[in-house]
């Protein structure tokens, strides 16, 4: 019994010390990042179609403070061009109108009193041009954010192992994780092109 503790112990301590399992985790938790970040960016942009998303960087000046618009209120999408802005408190309604105007949101809010209405208005042809171009150089920075990622631990494997065959073996599967990555976010660059031609 005490040797199948004891060997059950080491087998533990090997998997989870192990410095492959440990790299591969490493390397998904960075690619992750980029993927989350590049999908974020790619959330934000103004499509002609209504999305809360939009407004996540827009900050009011409150009490000398930067507040994020969705803390002094709610905001509600009621058809796929209207979002309304809902302040919890009515003194802060011109403060949040000011600063969507200030904002590179490119729409000026509509003061209904205690509310505000955001129209979207539609694309033309030409601003989705514009945004497709855009959206393949952001495709493009997060190929080599992804590609440096690589490069990086390419680099740590040849110091930290000697192996020529383990080293291989680990590169192999850093090139895999890359080229998994790198199809994600071509995945989500595709079906967004869908969507901006599709509005």
């Amino acid at each position: 019994m005490d040797m199948l503790k004891t060997n059950i112990i080491l087998f533990y301590i090997n998997y989870i010390t192990n410095p492959k399992r440990e790299m591969k985790k490493e390397i998904k938790e960075k690619m992750n990042q980029i993927l989350y970040y590049y999908k974020n960016k790619l959330s934000k942009i103004r499509i002609g179609k209504a999305n809360t998303d939009m407004l996540d960087d827009i900050t009011v000046e409150y009490y000398k403070n930067k507040v994020p618009l969705y803390h002094l209120s709610s905001l509600e999408v009621i058809n796929s061009k209207t979002i309304l802005i809902k302040p919890w408190e009515n003194t802060t309604l011109a403060l949040i109108e000011k600063s969507i105007i200030k904002s590179n949101l490119g729409i000026l809010p509509i003061n209904k009193g205690k509310f505000l209405k955001l129209v979207i208005p539609s694309l033309t042809e030409e601003r989705r041009k514009e945004i497709i171009k855009s959206n393949k150089l952001k495709l493009e920075t997060a190929k080599i954010s992804l590609r440096n990622i690589r490069k990086d631990y390419n680099n740590k494997i040849i110091k930290e192992f000697s192996e020529t065959d383990l080293i291989e073996k680990y590169k192999k599967d850093v090139l895999e994780a890359t080229k998994e990555y790198i199809y994600k976010i071509e995945k989500i660059f595709e079906n967004k092109n869908k969507e901006i031609l599709k509005i």
